[in-house]
């Protein structure tokens, strides 16, 4: 099996990729008779991936968030660090509760207490959640309704001040 991947792996390399692998291929087999998948693997990180950029992506997985990123991004760059993981990281209920831990926290907090344990299934729900807080932000704009956010710090303003033209505090 490790062997149709080396041959498979081989053939996907292009370019500076493809060379380097024709001159290392004859010195990993002269070391390892029969390479294994995670030989080659240990080679060509080695070569591509330095173990400084591979700790500075560790480093960069571990503080990774949402911030203002839509979540197809966030996804996106997740999983383009999550190559970078260690090995405890690498199950799925790690992976998914490291995924949930980096959301905002509107949609981080509302999903934590369903208890997702798959990862397919946990981006599923935060892109709902996001589509959902979209819409009702489109809809309170458009009609017109104040955001629940909204904070009148002028308040209480003359309007609601009795007729007299001293302020009282009391009377509203």
């Amino acid at each position: 099996m490790d062997a149709q991947k080396l041959i498979c792996a081989g053939y996907q390399l292009q370019n500076e990729a493809e060379v380097w692998w024709k001159a290392t291929k004859p010195n990993l087999e002269a070391i390892h008779p029969n390479p294994t998948w995670e030989q080659f693997k240990e080679v060509i990180f080695k070569n591509y991936f330095p173990k400084s950029l591979r700790d500075k992506k560790e480093a960069e997985f571990f503080a990774f968030v949402q911030g203002s990123k839509i979540m197809l991004d966030y996804q996106q760059q997740f999983e383009d660090l999550f190559h970078f993981a260690p090995k405890h990281m690498k199950g799925e209920a790690s992976k998914t509760k490291k995924f949930e831990k980096g959301l905002k926290p509107k949609i981080g907090s509302m999903l934590s207490v369903l208890d997702i344990q798959d990862y397919t299934q946990m981006v599923d729900k935060a892109k709902t959640m996001e589509d959902r807080l979209k819409e009702k932000a489109t809809t309170s704009l458009s009609s017109g309704k104040r955001p629940n956010n909204y904070q009148n710090f002028g308040w209480p303003n003359k309007a609601f001040r009795g007729a007299s033209s001293s302020p009282n505090p009391i009377q509203y």
